[in-house]
């Protein structure tokens, strides 16, 4: 499929939005440690036959490249995904998203720190007015019931970021393809550790139902597979801190979602909110395409 890495990246806002919908639907039906390893299994099942068509487990093992690419799978999918899912125990999809804002924060700092990004002050606008967003509806929410999910929600975007640093210290010769399905294979193995906590605590409770099988079926083979491939054509060919900065206008989506699903009842606050976020990622995705026109020209 020919697609644009701006292309790529506002296919990756329609398919996140579903994530906090997916995660709140599946808390308390399965253990965060299973539903994570579910859901990156069947992920990487997905790439298992373009991997062996293309001798890519020779590559995957390869001495320099699979810490990194333990870091990517870690960090970007085993540990955020068992975080969320425990997260949204206590709060709903649409604060769960718009929360996950602050990644924007995230990856101005990181970017700047570690990937020596330019960060243009159109591009600090447009990240505050995401920020904005964010900030309205954290404010709203302090103190209350919702306040525990809230604060491990927080830390989520955290570990995204240090998953997307790796990934942009890669050899420039890796394909998305081939780091969308290493990310999933490393999750698949970080995540198995934990397990052995089973000696102890419960780890791996689930639901034997239809719907919960649904749930990480569409969650391996969309949310994983389908939008690691978009997200990693994205991020390998724009600045990290531009492709967050957009994909960061999801919760506008997953707010509609959550109040059609009856999930939630969405709120005056949320609203203004979602407007800032959005408009925020808006400005970011015109200051790329700028910059994109000027380096053809």
């Amino acid at each position: 499929m020919n697609i644009t890495p701006l292309g790529a990246i506002w296919l990756t806002v329609c398919i996140n939005s579903f994530i906090p919908i997916l995660g709140y639907l599946a808390a308390g039906r399965i253990s965060p440690p299973l539903f994570a390893l579910a859901g990156s299994g069947i992920g990487f099942a997905c790439f298992l036959p373009w991997a062996l068509k293309n001798g890519a487990f020779k590559l995957y093992f390869r001495g320099d490249l699979w810490p990194r690419l333990l870091a990517i799978g870690f960090f970007g999918s085993a540990l955020p995904i068992a975080a969320l899912v425990l997260a949204l125990n206590y709060t709903t999809p649409a604060n769960a998203a718009i929360l996950g804002q602050v990644e924007a924060v995230y990856t101005v700092i990181l970017s700047t720190i570690f990937l020596r990004e330019k960060i243009c002050a159109r591009q600090l606008l447009g990240t505050a007015l995401v920020l904005a967003g964010t900030m309205l509806i954290a404010f709203k929410e302090r103190f209350t019931m919702r306040w525990t999910g809230d604060l491990i929600v927080l830390a989520v975007p955290l570990m995204y970021q240090v998953s997307h640093l790796f990934s942009k210290k890669l050899p420039k010769d890796l394909d998305h393809v081939f780091v969308a399905s290493a990310r999933t294979l490393f999750a698949t193995l970080g995540i198995l550790p934990v397990f052995l906590l089973g000696f102890f605590t419960p780890v791996a409770h689930f639901e034997p139902t239809l719907r919960v099988l649904g749930i990480m079926l569409a969650w391996g083979v969309v949310l994983t597979a389908v939008n690691n491939i978009l997200w990693y054509k994205a991020i390998l060919n724009m600045d990290l801190s531009k492709a967050t900065a957009i994909v960061l206008c999801y919760p506008v989506l997953t707010a509609i979602l959550s109040h059609l699903f009856g999930i939630e009842k969405i709120q005056a606050y949320q609203v203004v909110g979602l407007c800032l976020a959005l408009a925020g990622a808006y400005w970011v995705t015109r200051l790329v395409k700028r910059q994109d026109a000027g380096a053809a020209a």
